[in-house]
């Protein structure tokens, strides 16, 4: 792609260290793949809060995290289909700024929110909810913007995405054992007031990463008007065509059938990914520690997935450890199945183990590892395999699109995995 030969391009100097525009931009995408996945990780993360508030209505409480989860889900996938259908006259770097002010928006909201009396049990919950669906539709634009765009630019940025992603998955999980060992409180009988302070934080922390996100973007877009430019004598129209950031209206609609042409082995590979890591957390639940306390033990086998899954996608920062071979992915991602089995010789429920407790975590690790490595290879893929720059705008809607159906595939096998380990 010619448009993009100048992203070397030195602009300024930090402490003698030049910084170019390429710098500038793989740290803007890396900011919005954090920000893309944190409002999922904050109403995870907030569960504690959410329940405790919920308590007058036991049967609204027990199941926050299923109806979240599910409204997400099908919030996504509604959203995302609607997205892929969309290719004319659409502006993708629009849809990632619109996305970002969403998910402000509806955090502090959220944190405003905490001052409601604890006796609207039911409005809170659909309140709560109504937020949900709107946060799912902010990560769905700023998904497919963003994925748009480094399917355009080039593999090298959307590898910054997929680290994104995995460094959102990572700081919760730390936060989380931080919590635990230098709390003095009993985490399971904190005050509401407490977990109430925890939940304003963990909203406010999401409208801060949203914040840093969208000023990113700006900064990206000077950045490039600057250096590709200068004399500002293109107009900010066709600036934008010839950048990919905009669609014009008298595009040419891509189907599916298109693009699932080309992108066959690789979004197989997406979905068998994802269908069985989503068994990971039922393992995490349930596999116990003969010597360490599950309070601690819980959260660090998460923490070790998501290190593994950071370390996955950082390796495909460098093109030897990208699987390129359509078969080699497709074989790869049928091999992690063969964690399953391993997976239920361990610990369960305090059942026994053959492998014990650092073997199990070394299976954590693996298993994150491959799933980083095996995403990043099919996603910083999918630009590459494709003809023009219409079909790599409509690949960003139609991958979305696979991942959340990926995802609830992935949910509903997880039940099967639940009903083996009880």
């Amino acid at each position: 792609m010619t448009a993009f030969t100048k992203d070397d391009t030195i602009l300024f100097h930090v402490l003698s260290v030049p910084v170019r525009l390429s710098t500038v931009k793989y740290a803007t995408f890396l900011l919005c793949g954090v920000s893309s996945l944190w409002p999922w990780n904050c109403f995870l993360s907030a569960s504690d809060y959410f329940q405790d508030r919920f308590a007058l209505k036991p049967s609204l409480s027990s199941n926050y995290s299923s109806t979240m989860m599910t409204i997400s889900t099908l919030t996504s996938t509604v959203c995302n289909y609607i997205l892929s259908q969309r290719q004319k006259g659409v502006n993708y770097t629009k849809r990632l700024k619109m996305g970002n002010l969403i998910q402000i928006f509806i955090f502090f909201i959220m944190a405003l929110s905490i001052a409601l009396p604890q006796s609207w049990v039911i409005f809170y919950f659909i309140f709560v909810m109504v937020n949900v669906a709107y946060t799912s539709i902010g990560s769905c634009l700023t998904q497919v913007g963003m994925m748009a765009l480094v399917n355009i630019q080039g593999s090298w940025y959307a590898n910054a995405t997929v680290v994104g992603n995995a460094i959102a998955g990572v700081l919760p999980s730390m936060a989380m054992i931080i919590a635990v060992l230098t709390s003095k409180e009993d985490l399971n009988t904190l005050s509401v007031e407490a977990r109430s302070s925890e939940a304003i934080t963990y909203f406010l922390t999401s409208v801060l990463m949203a914040t840093a996100a969208l000023a990113s973007i700006w900064i990206m877009e000077y950045c490039e008007r600057k250096i590709y430019n200068p004399d500002m004598n293109v107009s900010t129209e066709q600036f934008e065509n010839e950048f990919g950031e905009s669609t014009p209206d008298d595009s040419v609609h891509v189907g599916f059938g298109q693009l699932w042409s080309k992108l066959n082995y690789v979004e197989t590979t997406i979905m068998l990914t994802f269908s069985i890591t989503l068994v990971f957390p039922v393992f995490a639940s349930v596999v116990e520690s003969s010597t360490i306390d599950k309070k601690v033990f819980i959260p660090l086998a998460f923490l070790v997935w998501n290190l593994g899954d950071l370390a996955g996608r950082i390796l495909c920062a460098v093109p030897f450890f990208i699987v390129k071979s359509n078969r080699a992915l497709l074989g790869y991602s049928l091999l992690r199945f063969l964690f399953v089995p391993l997976f239920m010789m361990c610990n369960i429920k305090g059942a026994g183990s053959t492998i014990g407790d650092f073997g199990y975590l070394m299976l954590q690790l693996l298993f994150g590892l491959t799933n980083g490595q095996l995403f990043s290879s099919s996603y910083m893929r999918v630009g590459q395999l494709l003809d023009n720059q219409e079909e790599q705008k409509a690949a960003a809607g139609f991958t979305a699109l696979i991942i959340n159906i990926s995802l609830l595939g992935g949910s509903l096998a997880s039940f099967l995995v639940v009903w083996l380990c009880s």
